[in-house]
This record gives structure tokens, C-alpha cells and sequence, in this order.
């Protein structure tokens, strides 16, 4: 049957899905009148995967389902998504978090509240690639085991759920508190135009909250907060500014202008200032920083989704940079719309996306490991730096010594797994190259360059110990070099029958002396028996 017709009892739509199928747009109608769309790669013949549409807000209302273009349709319902089958597939990052089902992209709403880490993130449950986009969540008590929740924001008619920030209102300045919980407020772009039911509505800036700590959220009722400036304004960030006494939020508004508005309540926002980050767009990140070797001396760092920052003070009621931008993440947008916690005191935690592609997978990209900020002083410039979260280190299930002394070819082997890798080697190291699971990572002293495929850095801004920390799971490896002053993600599916890490020097160099600490990690996931997968 082309049209399908069923009074929706359910919490959702069953929808089988072939990603090499052509794109649907699966419309549910009401008395000849469209109230919800969704697009997928639907395919009832020769389906790859199910996924799970939550449809909780069409419960009891008894709708017409078609497609476009037009195919036979016939959909089931359940209550609940089966628990079994997930997490241990075999493109499944191990310590790294992924949705259970579908793709993923930009960090949202991040907030610390009642020893509960909530992460949300852009999300779409319909299937493996961009769109839908709804408001996934997560909720975590040490920053490394994440459980995933029922979706927080789905699309309306207003648009889909672009991303934006959260925050708690601890001192109850929006009135929106109900109950013993202090409400957490997630400010998030309505994407009008992405959906057949938004249709010709613009971007605009809204607001929900949660009343009960984070179980469930309540879109404002007087949405927008802010109305559509100019293009595809997005992305709010919400931040406390002691030195406005205002919160402050940043805007992306097009090209590499960014605004800031301030707010007393947290719902009424005033635009006072226009930022231009060069080379930069979408995404703003805002947040103070004690700078660690210069006592008492606080900034603030700015910065976008490509991860270019600039460092400032908010004086005479404005942000002023005191140096121009610097760029943190190097290489192709592979790390991308990085955000912090809100509501974590001075310690500042970050996650940014990771876009790594898991071929034929249920799932698609994941969320890189969570890092703490901070900001030094390195010859007269403020530069960021971020290294794993120490509890990261819990995930160690194993830790080995090595040395390559004088040899040319220094080789041990590793297992079907995650590992956390530790180099240093003397500041006049001959240059080497470090290889194992497909991955081939270039270290230079002889120049101060870091390499990979296309993509060279900088090995060090400080001189010194040359220092490299490689995070290498299924899809790819973070890398820190000089104690997190400098980050790249090398992309990859992981090769584990090449199993040996080697330590070579390049062309005709002398053996390099390297000292090396390899950690084996254990997977992140439940119900997950062991990280070994056969």
C-alpha cells in the first residue's frame, strides 16, 4: 500500500533502512493536513538495519503515513528499542562515545548537575547520515561510561533542532522553577526550512527546560527568545560573566561574525557587541580560563567550530582580544564544534565531534574523549591547551614500559583493542616514524614537524622533550603532542591484523632513542564482555 494509515499507540516507528536506497521523505498527515515529516533511507524490501523513531508526541491521533517519492509502506511500532544487538558491532568504538543508532554531529547543551555529566548532541535516529536533526542525550558520572536516553528535543514546526548550549539556573533567575530541582536550560537553534512542516519559517533562537533534573525537557512557551537576525544565525551559547554581572550569549551569525547578547534572566537578551573570528563559522564556544603560569591573571577564550580561538578580557562592558587567532585542532575537519560543560567550577571540560566515517554501520561518527582546558602563557601568546580528563585513566587494564635503546627497528605487538599511548624522546631525537594498525605518524625534531597522510604540525611551541600521546581506537586516533598545546585526529578504520607498533628511523637516520608507556584499554560499553572482538 502506498498510504498507510494507523492510530499511533506507540513510543515509535519501526523503520527499516537500506542506506544505498534512495532518500524518502516519510510525511504523517491528519484530516489532510501534514503535522510531521522525517527523511530516510527507507527500504521494505531489503532492509540493512532497523532504527527506532520516537513518535511520542503523535501518540493518540490517528494519522496517514506516505512517502516521497512514493513506495509501498508499511511500518511496525514499539515501546521501547531492544537492548541487545548494539556495542559490540564490529566498527563499534571501544572508548570512544557513539549513539546506539544513527548519526551524530556537534556536542550540545553540555551540563554538569546533581553528579550527573548531560550530554546532548545532534542527532539523527532516522538513519546513518545528516538530518532529522533532534537533540540526542547521554548522561555520565565519571566522563567515560556514557548511557544513552530518550531523545531530549525532537523537531516541531518551527524546525529541526539545530545545536546551542545548557546551563543551570541555579538561583531560579528565569522563574521557570517548579519543583526541588534547579531547572537546567538548554538554549538551541529552530532550523526553519529543514522539514516539510517548517517550511519558509527562518533560524531563530529558542529556549526549553527541564523542571525534574534532567528526565525530561518542556520547550518555552513563548519561543523565540531571539528572533532570526540575518542567514542562518545559530548556535547560542550560554555563559555566567562575573565581570558584566549579565550572562552572556554568543550567536553565530554568518560568514565570521559572531554576536553577543547579555541577559539578567536568562530569557530576555540584549545584542551589544559584533566579533570577527577570522577564517572561522558556526559553532561559538565562550568561557574563562586561569592561566596556569601567570598567577592571577584570568582570560577569556573565543573560539569556532574549526577550533581558531582568540583570547580577551571583558573590560568596559565589551570582550577585547589581546592577541589575534590562533588555531588549536590541526588538520582536515575530522574534530569539529567543539564545546565545554557549564556548571563544572574551574575546572573547564570539553568534547568535540569526531567526524569518522563506520562504513554500512547502524551507527555514524562519534564524540571525541573528553578533555580538560587550560591556557598558558608560551613566549608573550595565550595558548590553549587540552589533554584527556584523568578519569580517562581508569579505563587502563594493562600498562607496559618499553625503550628502543639503539635499535633500527623496534617492534611489540598489541591486541584487538583500544590503547592509550605515551611517547617521549630527547629534544635532539633523530628523526622516526611510528606505525601500527595502518596508521604511519611522522616525528621530526630535525624541522619541528608532526606527520601523517597530508596533514604536518607543529611538534612543539615550548622546545624541550619532544612528548606524543595517541589515543587509537576503531575509527582513528587522537593525538596530543607537547602536553596537549598541540591536537590532531588522524582518521582510519583501524587495521588489526597489522598488529605490531614499530619505531623506525627515517631514510638513514640514526636509531632514535624513544621511551614509550602503552596502555591497553577496556571498553567503555556495558554490555560489552571484553574489548577483544573476534
Amino acid at each position: 500500500m502506498s498510504n498507510f494509515q494507523a492510530e499511533i499507540k506507540h513510543r515509535y516507528l519501526v523503520v527499516p533502512i537500506n542506506m544505498n536506497a534512495k532518500c524518502k521523505k516519510i510525511c504523517f498527515w491528519e484530516d489532510g493536513k501534514l503535522v510531521w515529516d522525517f527523511d530516510a533511507h527507507v527500504d521494505f524490501l531489503t532492509p540493512h538495519f532497523y532504527t527506532y523513531v520516537n513518535i511520542k508526541h503523535l501518540i493518540g491521533r490517528t494519522l496517514t503515513l506516505t512517502s516521497l517519492p512514493e513506495t509501498d509502506i508499511c511500518f511496525n511500532f514499539a515501546d521501547s528499542i531492544p537492548e541487545k544487538g548494539y556495542y559490540g558491532e564490529e566498527l563499534r568504538p571501544f572508548v570512544h562515545f557513539s549513539a546506539k543508532i544513527g548519526w551524530i554531529n556537534d556536542p550540545n547543551g553540555l551540563v554538569y548537575s546533581n553528579g550527573v555529566y548531560h550530554m546532548f548532541f545532534q542527532h539523527n535516529p532516522a538513519d546513518s547520515s545528516w538530518g532529522n536533526m533532534t537533540w540526542g542525550h547521554a548522561v555520565s558520572r565519571d566522563l567515560v561510561h556514557w548511557r544513552e536516553l530518550e531523545s531530549a528535543l525532537l523537531p516541531d514546526a518551527d524546525g529541526t533542532m539545530f545545536s546551542g548550549s545548557g546551563i543551570v539556573d541555579e538561583n531560579n533567575v528565569s522563574g521557570l522553577k517548579s519543583g526541588e530541582y534547579d531547572p537546567i536550560l538548554l538554549y538551541y537553534t529552530a532550523a526553519g526550512g529543514n522539514s516539510a512542516i517548517s517550511s519558509k519559517k527562518p533560524f531563530t533562537q529558542c529556549l526549553a527546560y527541564s523542571p525534574d533534573g534532567g528526565k525530561s525537557f518542556v520547550k518555552y512557551s513563548k519561543n523565540p527568545i531571539i528572533s532570526h537576525i540575518e542567514g542562518g544565525n545559530r548556535d547560542p551559547k550560554i555563559v555566567w560573566c562575573a565581570e558584566l554581572s549579565r550572562y552572556i550569549l554568543a550567536l553565530y551569525l554568518d560568514r565570521s561574525d559572531y554576536k553577543l547578547f547579555s541577559s539578567k534572566d536568562l530569557i530576555h537578551f540584549e545584542p551589544f557587541q559584533t566579533i570577527r573570528l577570522k577564517g572561522e563559522s558556526e559553532c561559538p564556544d565562550i568561557y574563562p580560563l586561569e592561566v596556569k603560569n601567570e598567577s592571577g591573571v584570568r582570560k577569556w577564550v573565543m573560539s569556532g567550530a574549526s577550533d581558531r580561538y582568540i583570547v580577551g578580557d571583558f573590560k568596559d562592558g565589551v570582550f577585547t582580544p589581546v592577541q589575534e587567532v590562533e588555531q588549536y585542532f590541526y588538520g582536515h575537519r575530522t574534530s569539529y564544534a567543539s564545546q565545554t560543560f557549564s556548571n563544572t567550577g574551574k575546572r573547564r571540560v570539553r568534547v568535540a565531534w569526531n567526524v569518522l566515517h563506520a562504513p554500512d554501520m547502524v551507527f555514524e561518527n562519534q564524540m571525541g574523549i573528553p578533555t580538560e582546558a587550560k591556557l598558558f602563557k608560551i613566549s608573550n601568546l595565550y595558548r590553549l591547551s587540552t589533554t584527556p580528563v584523568k578519569e580517562f585513566e581508569g579505563l587502563r587494564i594493562s600498562s607496559a614500559i618499553y625503550s628502543t635503546g639503539d635499535t633500527n627497528n623496534f617492534k611489540i605487538p598489541l591486541d584487538k583493542s583500544a590503547y592509550d599511548i605515551e611517547i617521549t624522546a630527547p629534544e635532539s631525537c633523530p628523526d622516526f616514524c611510528i606505525s601500527f594498525f595502518g596508521y604511519d605518524f611522522f616525528v621530526k625534531p630535525s624541522d619541528n614537524t608532526f606527520s601523517y597522510s597530508d596533514i604536518k604540525l607543529p611538534l612543539s611551541y615550548t622546545g624541550g622533550e619532544i612528548d606524543i600521546r595517541i589515543i587509537s581506537d576503531v575509527l582513528g586516533c587522537e593525538i596530543y603532542i607537547n602536553r596537549g598545546l598541540i591536537y590532531t585526529l588522524a582518521p582510519g578504520t583501524a587495521d588489526y591484523g597489522l598488529k605490531y607498533l614499530n619505531i623506525k628511523p627515517l631514510r638513514d637516520s640514526e636509531a632514535p632513542s624513544v621511551n614509550l608507556r602503552v596502555h591497553k584499554l577496556k571498553g567503555i560499553w556495558e554490555n560489552e564482555q571484553n574489548t577483544e572482538r573476534q
